[in-house]
């Protein structure tokens, strides 16, 4: 855990450093919980579209490549974020997909195509780091925010899922106006329902 004092900014770097140092055995061992506790959300059993990131090997993002084979597999239509210019669009994803990867940006499905589809019922979202109130440290780019914000003016509220290891928790999340809180973070270790700790 972080100091609550402490700026956005610098929780990032040192959360982001902490996840780099993992070792790939363990990333793909904690990764495995994460994706399977994902799996058994109810709000995920029972959706029909997911919008969900391609993890960053390099990075140690919380994986999301079986989650992606999976949720596809069983019959859901599911998106992932193409970024363009600052603005988040989505791209269809097909299970077995090849992507194309960047060092800036989240991968993209080969060959890419771009659906208009945003009425999304779950959305997993990345994150350097995260408090139990929903409160989320992003990668400064405030993709999601505009994203999530964007949404909401056509009345589509998504359940939002922080995909997480558990040392990237922190006592509080320093937030800004803009910023859109999570509703649900999993972990290795648990589930947590950020909605039932008083935000």
């Amino acid at each position: 855990m972080e100091s609550a004092t402490e700026s956005k900014a610098e929780l990032r770097k040192k959360l982001l450093a902490m996840r780099r140092a993992m070792t790939r055995e363990r990333w793909l061992s904690d990764s495995g919980r994460n994706q399977a506790r994902a799996l058994s959300l109810s709000p995920v059993r029972e959706a029909t579209r997911i919008h969900c990131y391609v993890s960053m090997e390099h990075d140690r993002e919380a994986g999301t490549f079986e989650l992606l084979e999976t949720l596809a597999r069983d019959g859901k239509a599911v998106y992932m974020p193409y970024i363009e210019d600052g603005y988040m669009m989505a791209a269809l994803y097909h299970p077995g997909q090849q992507f194309r990867s960047s060092p800036s940006a989240p991968a993209t499905p080969e060959p890419l195509v771009l659906s208009p589809e945003e009425r999304f019922d779950v959305v997993f979202v990345p994150l350097a780091g995260f408090d139990r109130k929903g409160g989320r440290i992003g990668f400064g780019k405030g993709w999601y925010d505009r994203f999530f914000s964007r949404l909401s003016e056509k009345n589509i509220q998504p359940v939002k899922v922080g995909l997480a290891f558990s040392f990237q928790e922190v006592p509080s999340v320093p937030c800004d106006p803009w910023d859109e809180l999570l509703d649900m973070v999993v972990t290795e270790k648990e589930i947590i329902n950020c909605q039932n700790n008083g935000r």
